[in-house]
């Protein structure tokens, strides 16, 4: 009798144990980073959400977010997200929560449709008064992927506006954009490398005369459309075939934009090396940017140039607040692509060695990151 008493207690303290998991918001990795236990736990905890309220849009739309970015681990989640959506489609089928879930699901393939525009459109057409990151990043994505320039625009204005997105990383973007010359060509591939050109140039009005573009979206025939118009060229068409794989045509097509703007083009320095393998011997760091160049020049001129005149540093030295996880990493980044000028500094000019030290360090210093990985960047300051 005891131990059937025994059992049962361990039994309630262990469901107690599980019922204590807090449904908490479900942010982007690039906002604020976890781990594959922690998307696990929100993923029930906010299905039993989803279950006692089957109308909680809010609810279903952290379930999903838990589910997919379980995947982001290496871990095989398709089927758990094939199901939230598959339960979302029989309780919330036409709210702004299901289409903005199944548009992302439909890239993925989460689900069997595969026409994702007419999820989006119907999403748009339901927008929330009071959008969050996931909304303003996904349809500033999906407008500028789909060409619509002007009413990308007007939702990267209401972007900027809003004052969500992450004031360092829109510093470090400040930054790239500041380095380069008049009329250049930005080549990036991640969310933090382009959604920020965007927010500075169609909600702060500047750099406007610089060209993003987005690697990941050559893929899609409309926005190779606009592309072809903003710079008069005519890339190749993905569809026509004759590529060996869709890394081939990534690359005819970035040829095709380096064969007319050849130094104008700009590669970001957080781009993958394979992306940049074709052109590496041409790239000359100017600091935070790639330059293509078929010429060789003092570049390091260049890069003190930009330290000296064009980057602002200054907001490296102070944190006010807590930043995104990926704004703290740009912050740190400073040391690792900065850190060659300091031997020519400390040998020329002191006082200014003295200055970028500073603001490096506080670049590392003022991350959460663990004091070991803090150490770590702070290395890379330390020469010979």
């Amino acid at each position: 009798m005891k131990r059937v008493i025994l059992g049962i207690w361990l039994l309630t303290l262990s469901l107690s144990g599980m019922a204590q998991t807090k449904a908490m918001k479900v942010e982007s990795p690039i906002v604020t980073e976890k781990d594959f236990v922690w998307y696990v736990e929100q993923k029930e905890a906010w299905k039993e959400q989803t279950q006692r309220n089957p109308k909680d849009e809010t609810a279903w739309l952290n379930y999903y977010h838990a589910a997919h970015y379980m995947g982001w681990w290496g871990n095989n989640s398709d089927s758990v997200v094939r199901q939230v959506m598959s339960e979302m489609k029989q309780a919330i089928p036409d709210t702004y929560t299901y289409n903005f879930c199944a548009y992302r699901a439909v890239g993925t393939g989460h689900v069997e449709e595969t026409d994702g525009d007419k999820y989006a459109e119907a999403a748009l057409a339901k927008l929330p008064d009071e959008m969050e990151f996931f909304d303003y990043d996904q349809w500033v994505c999906y407008l500028a992927m789909k060409g619509y320039e002007s009413r990308m625009a007007q939702m990267a204005k209401r972007y900027f506006d809003s004052g969500i997105y992450s004031e360092n990383v829109l510093r470090y973007g400040y930054n790239e954009l500041a380095g380069m010359d008049a009329d250049g060509i930005y080549i990036g591939s991640g969310d933090t490398s382009i959604i920020p050109k965007w927010l500075i140039q169609d909600g702060m009005g500047k750099h406007k005369d610089k060209t993003i573009v987005a690697v990941p979206f050559l893929a899609v025939k409309e926005y190779r459309a606009w592309l072809n118009k903003k710079l008069d060229i005519q890339l190749p068409e993905l569809e026509d075939g004759g590529y060996e794989d869709y890394q081939a045509f990534e690359r005819a097509a970035l040829q095709t934009i380096i064969d007319k703007y050849g130094s104008k083009v700009y590669f970001s320095a957080t781009t993958p090396s394979s992306l940049r393998e074709p052109w590496e011997k041409n790239l000359y760091n100017e600091g935070l940017l790639l330059k293509y160049s078929k010429k060789r020049y003092d570049n390091l001129a260049v890069k003190r140039r930009n330290v000296e005149d064009r980057y602002m540093l200054e907001y490296l030295l102070v944190s006010f607040r807590p930043d995104w996880t990926s704004g703290q990493r740009l912050s740190a980044n400073y040391a690792v692509l900065l850190a060659d000028l300091l031997p020519y500094y400390e040998k020329h000019d002191q006082k200014r060695y003295d200055w970028l030290m500073r603001r490096l360090m506080g670049g590392i210093s003022n991350t959460s990151f663990s004091e070991e990985k803090k150490q770590e960047y702070m290395n890379v300051l330390m020469h010979d």
